[in-house]
């Protein structure tokens, strides 16, 4: 597959007729796709803690990369959450 490189003189043509999706649906759609990716990893990662002490599943490795893997999204979720917090804060302060 060839990329051809992008020309100065070229024009980019823009519909301006085409409904672009707002901001603010666009950003909470994403956000609730977050919430809901990690919900999902964090019910694999209890599912398998629960599989393996029970004694169904005997691979420690893949159910403790499965909690590590939770651990670290739902850092990265809360995280994400505390800077909207700050930024909606800093805004407020700013009226």
């Amino acid at each position: 597959m060839r990329i051809n490189p992008f020309e100065a003189g070229a024009s980019l043509s823009i519909n301006p007729k085409a409904n672009p999706p707002k901001a603010e649906q666009a950003f909470v759609d994403t956000l609730k796709e977050a919430i809901n990716a990690t919900d999902d990893i964090i019910k694999d990662a209890n599912k398998a803690s629960l599989e393996l002490a029970s004694g169904k599943a005997t691979n420690i490795h893949e159910a403790m990369i499965k909690m590590q893997k939770a651990d670290i999204t739902l850092r990265l979720l809360v995280s994400s959450a505390n800077k909207l917090i700050e930024g909606y804060n800093e805004l407020m302060r700013l009226r």
